[in-house]
């Protein structure tokens, strides 16, 4: 086992999604099982989410949301590429098409983004920009935008953000293809990253822990691949924690909210067994 100290960072994302989702953030944190969490801004439940988060004083970041939902932007002028005829961003496969199409001007996306940035300092009650950012369905490191939003990201004074480099997914014999996508995608956005100064966990766990796959024989796997790891010292888990959703309640303006589970008790026991003590 690695002598260096290990230090986990377990992020829960999608804050602001729905209420239950909300509420299963909240009680997390509070019994110290996730360090942070990420503000879906343009969530149905996003004002909800930023006041439980300055009550409960819990380490919020931005999840950057260029694909799903209503923009932030209220003049659709300013960002008409990254919309469709509905007002509605273009999805998860759908912007990454436009942009292999060239559809979609680069202007608008930084304009989207900085109203997203605003709008979180906005609600804040230091006024503060993000310590820490990631990307929705982790657009941020998309060839065509990972320089953009790196810019963004030191623009507006952010410190951290995620590189989702799952090397467990390369180890895998046929991983979901678009998982696969991301982490060869993730690779190079780290040398953007690095050149923006911008930082982030040396290891990475969430791709292969997605969903049901969120059991605790992945997460043995996948904490004894940190622990041996000679070269890192400090791993963020992406999660997406939630009780069950309730039908029409939630989502970013679509009125369709996913469904998630609030974290097992045998998954508590596996992340206390590795990391007694949870980094904030």
């Amino acid at each position: 086992m690695s002598s260096i100290a290990k230090v986990l960072i377990i992020n829960a994302d999608d804050f602001g999604y729905c209420p239950r989702r909300n509420a299963a953030i909240i009680d997390l944190f509070r019994r110290q099982i996730i360090s942070s969490t990420s503000l879906l801004i343009n969530g149905d439940y996003a004002s909800q989410a930023r006041t439980l988060a300055a009550l409960h004083r819990i380490p919020t970041g931005l999840h950057l949301n260029l694909t799903e939902g209503r923009p932030i932007t209220t003049d659709l002028n300013r960002i008409r590429s990254l919309v469709d005829a509905y007002g509605m961003m273009h999805g998860k496969i759908g912007l990454r098409n436009a942009i292999d199409q060239e559809s979609i001007d680069m202007a608008h996306v930084e304009y989207e983004i900085e109203m997203q940035f605003r709008q979180y300092r906005q609600w804040t009650t230091d006024g503060q920009y993000p310590m820490h950012i990631d990307g929705h369905q982790h657009i941020h490191v998309h060839p065509m935008l990972a320089e953009c939003i790196a810019r963004q990201a030191r623009r507006f004074d952010v410190k951290y953000i995620r590189a989702p480099f799952d090397q467990a997914i390369l180890a895998m014999s046929n991983p979901e293809p678009f998982y696969r996508t991301v982490v060869e995608q993730s690779r190079n956005a780290r040398t953007v990253f690095d050149r923006y100064g911008l930082r982030y966990p040396s290891h990475f766990i969430g791709l292969t822990t997605m969903g049901r796959a969120l059991t605790c024989d992945n997460l043995e796997r996948c904490f004894k691949t940190f622990t041996l790891d000679e070269t890192s010292n400090t791993a963020e888990l992406m999660c997406h924690p939630g009780y069950p959703s309730e039908i029409s309640i939630g989502g970013c303006g679509t009125g369709q909210p996913d469904e998630f589970s609030l974290t097992s008790a045998a998954t508590v026991l596996t992340l206390n067994r590795h990391f007694p003590s949870i980094a904030s």
